[in-house]
């Protein structure tokens, strides 16, 4: 009977131990990630304008740490005529215990296909509850069937 209550002890303050250290960021700091994305719809409305959704994986600089191994899915809208080329969209990205940080950007393309502007952080769930911050983001094009590799610094604060 005293190993069973034992065991039960270990296994509680293991998973306790382990909670604590999973739940612990920073108050402020900066997440820098990497991420590669598809294409998994889009519509082209008319010649100036195509909306659609991407998935991705996002990777942490540091490999480790918030975001790391996690899941993107934004949606985006992009408007090109002539010379003006402007994309927008929102992004939820996902960690491996399932809380979550959401994005709205903005930005543009260059004629080559590259991806540059602003994300803003307008919340999140779980250990992200409140957060706020913004950050640059760029996207390559690789000329590959809807698939993109990207990069962002998100500076961010929680209460």
């Amino acid at each position: 009977m005293q190993k069973i209550i034992l065991k039960w002890v270990a296994s509680v303050a293991l998973v306790s131990f382990c909670t604590c250290v999973a739940a612990a960021l920073p108050t402020s700091g900066t997440i820098n990630l990497r991420s590669i994305n598809k294409g998994t719809s889009m519509v082209k409305y008319n010649q100036e304008y195509t909306h659609g959704t991407v998935a991705g994986v996002t990777f942490n600089d540091i490999d480790t740490g918030p975001m790391h191994m996690g899941k993107a899915a934004c949606s985006y809208s992009i408007f090109s005529h002539r010379k003006i080329i402007k994309s927008s969209g929102f992004c939820a990205l996902e960690d491996k215990e399932g809380d979550k940080i959401f994005i709205q950007y903005a930005g543009s393309s260059s004629a080559e296909g590259e991806w540059s502007g602003t994300d803003d952080i307008i919340g999140g769930t779980g250990k992200y509850e409140g957060i706020q911050g913004r950050g640059p983001y760029s996207c390559a094009n690789t000329h590959k069937d809807s698939e993109f590799p990207c990069a962002a610094k998100l500076v961010y604060q929680l209460p």
